[in-house]
């Protein structure tokens, strides 16, 4: 979720264009130069692991691997945003806002890490509290994410349906997230039956599958944590 992000170097699209969140992992260039080479190795495989279980839905097993990646080199910390969505869909929504607000610090011009520290608020303190408390960001080059932005922090009409009409007539990449965070969306407003079919959306657009984008395959996750 960040430039100088600890797993992902990446381009920001609004297409098919590779997504910052591909699962390829390097480590970056402050930990690679202060950490030895056995403890970045140790930390980078770690980490890579971790992604790996997420994906196949083993969100616990995911988690011990990100503390593995932060014990192995604790300047990891601050960089494991995947490990803050993992703590999500673990329903350990204190840990996830503590992680995301590290994340805000590291780039503070990603939308994304104010939305998933809102939504982890709302599941503990309900949407209509949270949502004066969401975090104030600097401006997202991504269209698709600033129109995410003005959904979430005023979730009025007008900007929600901003959001559907990207999620219906956008590039697969602006269609993929649209989806998804309406989808998201709609669950933090208690409202399960659409949330779920606009992640069915998200998740049914094949021609996005093939990015590699990790919130493809978080987007199935949440599907199937949602169906148990």
């Amino acid at each position: 979720m960040r430039c100088l992000v600890l797993l992902v170097v990446a381009l920001r699209t609004t297409s098919l264009r590779v997504s910052r969140r591909r699962l390829a992992v390097a480590a970056p260039a402050p930990l690679a130069t202060l950490a030895s080479p056995a403890v970045a190795s140790d930390a980078r495989t770690y980490a890579r692991q971790g992604m790996s279980a997420f994906e196949k839905g083993e969100v616990e097993e995911s988690i011990a691997l990100f503390d593995a990646a932060e014990e192995a080199d604790p300047r990891y910390a601050t960089r494991l945003w995947q490990r803050g969505l993992s703590y999500y869909y673990a329903d350990r929504f204190k840990d996830a806002r503590k992680q995301f607000l590290m994340d805000v610090a590291e780039n503070p011009n990603d939308t994304e890490e104010a939305v998933w520290h809102l939504l982890a608020m709302a599941r503990t303190e309900g949407l209509g509290k949270a949502r004066p408390q969401m975090i104030k960001m600097g401006r997202d080059p991504r269209r698709v994410m600033r129109t995410v932005e003005e959904a979430f922090r005023n979730g009025d009409a007008e900007s929600i349906g901003a959001l559907e009409a990207i999620a219906t007539d956008g590039g697969a990449g602006d269609r993929f997230y649209a989806s998804l965070y309406r989808g998201l969306l709609a669950e933090a407003a208690g409202q399960p039956k659409v949330s779920a079919d606009w992640i069915s959306r998200a998740v049914e657009n094949k021609e996005y599958a093939a990015s590699g984008d990790y919130m493809y395959a978080l987007a199935k996750v949440h599907q199937s944590r949602r169906k148990k």
